[in-house]
């Protein structure tokens, strides 16, 4: 039987319900990447940090080892399929998250787990190009 990894992390990775810390962003995304963050960044193995999906118009991004929210944002798409976030909500609780000292340093940090989902492959590409010998 097959685990879908998508559906045993949804039901364990709870919305961002701690103090926030606003920041604007004005991100954009290409209909693409919002189809790419629909389908998620689901953790292999302990080498993958970061869990992102956007479920509806909210995309959250969490640490994967503790489950915790720390990145949220609205979503607002368009009739082309391409979405904006404004504000980017990020954790502020010192005690589960060491946040950046500035906006632009913390925008970069959420531009960092976003581009792991660009680089990411999909599963079932994984072997793309591969010869499997034997059986």
């Amino acid at each position: 039987m097959k685990i879908d990894r998508a559906t045993t992390w949804k039901a364990k990775l709870p919305a961002l319900t701690r103090a926030r810390w606003l920041i604007r962003c004005g991100h954009m995304f290409s209909a693409d990447e919002l189809a790419r963050l629909r389908e998620g960044l689901w953790p292999r193995d302990l080498d993958d940090r970061w869990t992102v999906w956007l479920d509806g118009h909210a995309m959250r991004c969490w640490r994967s080892w503790t489950g915790t929210c720390i990145y949220e944002t609205h979503v607002a798409v368009g009739e082309d399929g391409t979405g904006g976030a404004g504000v980017l909500d990020v954790l502020d609780d010192p005690a589960t998250y060491r946040r950046a000292g500035t906006g632009a340093v913390e925008l970069e940090r959420f531009e960092g787990i976003l581009s792991l989902m660009w680089r990411r492959e999909d599963d079932r590409d994984a072997l793309a190009g591969v010869t499997v010998i034997g059986g």
